[in-house]
């Protein structure tokens, strides 16, 4: 196990800055995942740890050991690329011992490391097959048992199951965290894909144009982003624009409350998850005092539950989106009053404020 930190890591290509001044520390064990949108710099990130790239500025260490300027041959740590890179004449068992016998293992320390490596991947007497004789969720294993067998302190992966079917992703990455947890390595996952990130990472780390905009655990970076572009970028949230008059946001014709000493006039984004949204049933008594009146304007069935686009009556915006019950009798075109239970306040250069309505009413809800 091994300590990575990042120190105002920075790489610039002429005048692009990919990566900005990154700074974080991955401890004992952790599982972080850089996450973000095409272009943001998080894979320019891991190749910088890798070693394939030079940093423009900052530091790479790890256990307290510069590596910025260390050969990659050189550096404690594997990586694991989208694409598998797989010898395509070369079996298995040669593709898994390639690095070893570069490293001038005996025949007999090389074969039990291959065959133990197989095995954590559960890939056992696969070892005289061909890559093009296996799935791409069987080389993607091959390719990770490569990686583990040099015993690196970092595991970095590159969107490995980016080009796997989705059923495949959800068993890999399964297989990825319980393979993590039991050798106890410490790993940067590099993903765009939130869910892969929200099921993996003990913290994850949300890039946008080469900066971190915040790394948190991801029930926290789930329940409260800091940022307007981690709400919108984590899970689904409606964002809606408001002004502030006397201590409350002009919400799409309602009033929702904010801090008191928030400015007059100022302009907020109002953040509402979709499963913090209460439906209440028509002629039910509440005492909700913010409620909108809105027409269900699309129903898509999610398995356990239904995702609700709903048109407020008042405002010509978008849709909002409503988590409900699929308890719930609704159909397309119907009246509805919805009412927000929780939501946070968004304002330039401060983090965002967290309100919560306690509405007296029989509620139908997400959960």
């Amino acid at each position: 196990m091994a300590t990575l930190t990042l120190d105002n890591l920075s790489k610039h290509f002429g005048t692009v800055r990919a990566v900005d001044g990154i700074s974080f520390e991955a401890k004992d064990g952790e599982f972080i995942c850089i996450l973000g949108p095409s272009g943001c710099g998080k894979s320019t990130a891991l190749r910088m740890i890798a070693g394939f790239e030079e940093p423009t500025g900052g530091d790479i260490r790890i256990d307290g050991e510069s590596m910025t300027h260390r050969p990659p041959n050189r550096r404690p740590t594997a990586m694991v690329f989208q694409k598998y890179t797989l010898w395509p004449h070369m079996t298995v068992f040669d593709n898994i011992a390639f690095g070893l016998k570069l490293r001038g293992l005996s025949r007999n320390e090389i074969k039990e490391t291959v065959l133990n490596g197989m095995d954590l991947v559960s890939l056992a007497g696969y070892e005289s097959r061909f890559p093009s004789q296996l799935s791409g969720g069987q080389q993607q294993r091959i390719a990770l048992a490569r990686a583990l067998v040099l015993e690196p302190k970092i595991l970095l992966l590159d969107e490995p199951f980016s080009s796997l079917d989705a059923l495949l992703r959800v068993r890999l990455r399964e297989e990825l965290r319980r393979i993590q947890r039991r050798l106890g390595i410490t790993t940067i996952f590099v993903t765009h894909d939130q869910e892969e990130a929200l099921s993996l990472a003990d913290r994850i780390a949300v890039m946008n144009i080469g900066k971190i905009e915040q790394i948190d655990e991801p029930s926290t970076i789930y329940a409260y982003p800091k940022t307007l572009f981690a709400a919108d970028f984590i899970g689904a949230m409606n964002l809606i624009q408001a002004t502030v008059i006397n201590g409350e946001a002009d919400v799409l014709g309602i009033n929702l409350s904010v801090e008191d000493e928030m400015p007059e006039g100022e302009k907020v984004q109002i953040g509402i998850r979709p499963e913090d949204f209460a439906i209440v049933p028509a002629g039910a008594a509440t005492s909700a005092t913010a409620l909108w009146t809105a027409q269900v304007d699309q129903i898509m069935d999610m398995g356990h539950y239904r995702k609700v686009l709903v048109q407020v009556s008042t405002a010509k915006a978008e849709p909002l989106k409503v988590y409900a019950n699929k308890t719930i009798q609704l159909s397309e075109g119907d009246t509805l009053q919805i009412a927000p239970l929780r939501y946070l306040v968004y304002s330039e250069g401060q983090p965002p404020i967290e309100i919560q309505q306690h509405i007296q009413t029989e509620l139908l809800t997400l959960n």
